[in-house]
């Protein structure tokens, strides 16, 4: 079973039921809408499967970051590769606008890319970044990525493609 995660401000945990509430109505805001991503209820709960459905074929996937101090859900953090995709991603979502500028991401994030390193052994992870969300772009950078060309999704669509260096690779 996956370990949880604790940063200064924050809890990563395993996805669960509980969750299915808060990725629900990031699904359906605008914030969602952006990236063009929406599904009803209904199909927002079926991708939440898919998320828990990750951890048990991959024995890995991305966590819940939760504060410490209320356990409300600030987002999707950490370890994804499903299938199609071309590389092990470290990858990061907040669900609303009042967490977006208070720096969980860059927390949950660097907990999410030690466990990948560490825990799981990983040499490489990238982040795959649409061309348009200068947000994430800048945040890989700051966790000190390299932008290393583009990969076009099966679904067609071309993001930016960011490679994370492993604890104590040289710059």
């Amino acid at each position: 079973m996956t370990q949880n995660l604790i940063t200064e401000r924050l809890h990563l945990v395993p996805p669960s039921a509980a969750h299915i509430p808060a990725y629900q109505a990031f699904i359906a805001s605008n914030r969602a809408a952006v990236r063009g991503w929406s599904a009803l209820p209904h199909e927002a709960w079926r991708n939440f499967a898919a998320i828990l459905g990750h951890q048990i074929l991959r024995g890995f996937g991305p966590y819940i970051a939760e504060t410490r101090d209320t356990g409300r859900p600030v987002g999707i953090f950490g370890p994804w590769w499903p299938e199609g995709q071309a590389e092990r991603e470290i990858k990061w979502t907040v669900f609303a606008a009042q967490d977006e500028g208070k720096g969980y991401a860059s927390e949950a994030t660097r907990a999410g890319l030690a466990h990948a390193f560490t825990d799981l052994g990983w040499t490489t992870a990238v982040s795959y970044i649409a061309e348009d969300n200068a947000r994430s772009a800048a945040l890989a950078l700051r966790l000190g990525a390299v932008q290393d060309g583009t990969w076009s999704t099966p679904r067609g669509s071309t993001v930016r493609v960011f490679r994370h260096p492993a604890p104590g690779a040289a710059a």
